[in-house]
Parts: C-alpha cells; sequence; structure tokens
C-alpha cells in the first residue's frame, strides 16, 4: 500500500494474512519457560479501578480469537488473562511487530558504532548483497527511510503477500525492486515488508553474526527473555518483518522496556535517544477502528486512543505491544493470525476499541 498525507489504511500489517501453508491457525510453539519474571500488583494498588480492569479482561473473551491480554503499570503486571486454549508458555507469532524488534536492534547497532547511523545507505551497509544484483536502484537508500517505510521502492503489500511469504531469499526480492513515483514531499510512506526486512541483514553484515545471535545477546538475555523461535528464509537469512515467536510475557517486556526510555532493572538496553528518535511521527494515516490520528515512525505506530497518545509494535490479526507514556502503561496482546485478511483487520479493530475504551476510564 503506498499511501501521501491523509491517506486512508488500506490493508493489514504486512506478513500476514492467510499464508496457505497448512500449519492450521494456532501455529504456537510450547516453551519451558516459568512465569517468574514479573513483579505483580493489584490494579488498586497502582490506580486503577478494579471494576475497569475486570471489565477488559471479561470483554476480551468475547473476541473470539483473542489468546492473551496483559497490562502493565509502572513496572507491575497488573492483569493477565488467557483466552480459549492459549498459555503463558506459548511462543506465539508476533507477525509484524517483528519489525518493531528489528528497529530496537538497528538502534543497538549504531549504539555500539557498527552503523554510522540512520543516514547510512545500503550501498554502505549491504555491499556484498548489492553486488549479488547489478543495477539495483537501491543502494542510494538510507536506513531512516527503510525505518520509516518511505525507501522510494515500488511495492504492494496486497498484491505480492504470497511471493513475500514463500520467497526463497526476501533479500534479493528487496534489492530487485524498482523506483516507485515519487510523492510531492519525496517518497510516499508505502508499507513494505519486502524492504523493512532489509533490517536484519544489515544488522548480521554490522556485527558479522547471525541476527538471531546479535539479538540473544543485546536484547533478549538482557530482558530475561530465555527462549524465542525466529523464522529464516531459505538462504538461512532471519526474516526481519515477521517470524519472531514469544511469550506474552515477554511481548510486555519489550513494550515496558522501551516506554522506560530503554531501560530494564536498571539498565539500558536500548539507547532512549534512539527510542526518542524512533518515535517520531513521520505520517499521518487512519483511523483503525477507534484508533485516530495514526501515524508512523521507525516501525513503530502511533495513534490516540481512549484519549492517550499510544505506540505500538503492531502485527497482523491482534499482535500488540502497546506503550501508553502518560499512564506509565503497557498492554501486550496475541490473537489468531492465520486468518483471511479481511477478518484479521477486523479482529485488529475490535482489540484496539477495547483497549481504547478500557483507556477512557483512566
Amino acid at each position: 500500500m503506498m499511501l501521501g498525507l491523509g491517506a486512508p489504511l488500506l490493508s493489514a500489517c504486512g506478513g500476514g494474512g492467510n499464508s496457505g501453508n497448512g500449519a492450521g491457525p494456532e501455529n504456537v510453539v510450547a516453551s519451558v519457560v516459568v512465569d517468574d519474571d514479573w513483579r505483580t500488583a493489584t490494579p488498586e494498588s497502582e490506580g486503577v479501578a478494579a471494576a475497569a480492569m475486570q471489565s477488559l479482561l471479561s470483554e476480551g473473551a468475547q473476541i473470539p480469537e483473542m489468546r492473551s491480554l496483559l497490562v502493565v503499570r509502572n513496572g507491575s503486571l497488573i492483569g493477565e488473562r488467557y483466552y480459549a486454549d492459549g498459555k503463558s508458555s506459548d511462543l506465539r507469532h508476533i507477525r509484524s511487530a517483528t519489525k518493531t524488534v528489528s528497529s530496537l536492534l538497528a538502534g543497538q547497532a549504531i549504539r555500539d558504532g557498527k552503523i554510522r547511523d540512520a543516514t547510512a545507505t545500503l550501498g554502505e551497509l549491504l555491499p556484498k548483497e548489492l553486488a549479488k544484483v547489478p543495477g539495483s536502484v537501491a543502494g542510494n537508500v538510507t536506513l531512516a527511510q527503510v525505518l520509516r517505510m518511505r525507501s522510494g521502492l515500488e511495492w504492494d503489500e496486497d498484491v505480492h503477500l504470497q511471493e513475500l511469504l514463500h520467497t526463497p531469499d526476501l533479500t534479493s526480492l528487496a534489492l530487485h525492486l524498482p523506483v516507485a513515483p515519487l510523492g510531492p514531499n519525496g517518497p510516499y510512506w508505502n508499507y513494505n515488508s519486502a524492504v523493512s526486512h532489509l533490517v536484519s541483514p544489515i544488522v548480521a553484515d554490522a556485527y558479522g553474526e547471525d541476527t538471531l545471535a546479535v539479538a540473544t545477546r543485546n536484547l533478549f538475555a538482557p530482558l530475561g527473555i530465555r527462549q524465542v523461535t525466529w523464522q529464516r528464509d531459505a538462504t538461512g537469512t532471519i526474516l526481519g518483518s515477521f517470524g519472531l515467536q514469544l511469550r506474552a510475557r515477554d511481548m510486555m517486556k519489550l513494550a515496558w522496556m522501551a516506554l522506560d526510555g530503554g531501560m530494564w532493572q536498571g539498565k539500558s538496553v536500548v539507547p532512549a535517544a534512539w527510542l526518542a528518535e524512533s518515535f517520531v511521527n513521520h505520517v499521518h494515516i487512519g483511523p483503525i477502528g477507534d484508533l485516530s490520528d495514526v501515524g508512523y515512525g521507525y516501525l513503530w505506530w502511533r495513534g490516540m486512543l481512549g484519549g492517550h497518545q499510544v505506540i505500538t509494535a503492531y502485527g497482523f490479526g491482534g499482535q500488540f505491544a502497546m506503550l501508553v507514556p502518560d499512564l506509565r502503561m503497557t498492554v501486550a496482546t496475541a490473537a489468531l493470525w492465520d486468518l483471511p485478511i479481511q477478518q484479521g483487520s477486523d479482529n485488529e479493530e475490535l482489540i484496539f476499541n477495547l483497549i481504547g475504551r478500557f483507556l477512557s476510564k483512566l
């Protein structure tokens, strides 16, 4: 989807929709991680009425595809419920919320001096990969443009979804894309899961290591995330746009760390300056259900929900890691995702509306 200023959202987040892989609607990996990693508190002790929390968790059951719903305030877990056959030990696909994890890794690479800054071009960052694609026009695209979905490379997420999900070499697919027409203010905002995938090989090349190894050392281990799965394409490259599976409690760790200026248990995990830069809005989209004034940062979504500014990692079907800065609150959800596009999009709106009703009471 190619959007200019004020254009509506045309389809669901990329890397979603029915994959046609026959794996079934759950596609869950069971973990062996125990639930000992969050301080818990009553809603009332953190200034949230018990009735409001109970209503949120109960209404979640009215969305048939919902599988988990968690709320943290001031660093304490004050609400947690699993639905249908969902369990706290489930590693569930977070779909395009994977992109936000890639954004965090890019910020860490800049911190570590592995990437100059967000103005570095693909020509600098992926020279070996570009050498395999003679005539590629991607070399002058900057990391910032990739993260903002303003690469200027032509892509239609709806038309090319199956190609995206099944290509053996997603890096090559992205680097083969042609130039798209320019808008009045330069490249249009265009949701592009092929180009955003490139953050994974960028991180791998920057460190000279596999992306999963980098993520485990720099992000997952510091957060106490002890078990994940992450898909690769046929070349062995970790998918930068989708394919990561996490527990709901671990999704919440990413959310709270990001809300808390990149800090976790007193230590910096992601630079606060990178997160602040990542949250800056670069486009106006929307609305999506009750989420209004929708915008986009560095692979983070923004909007107004229930009278509060929210920033969220956003995966197809309702995989959310949502920050509510003015309330010092984070919300994480998981839902079925291997669904027709319209059904998954409808579920996203239902979940946004549910959270919005809750936030409006606070």
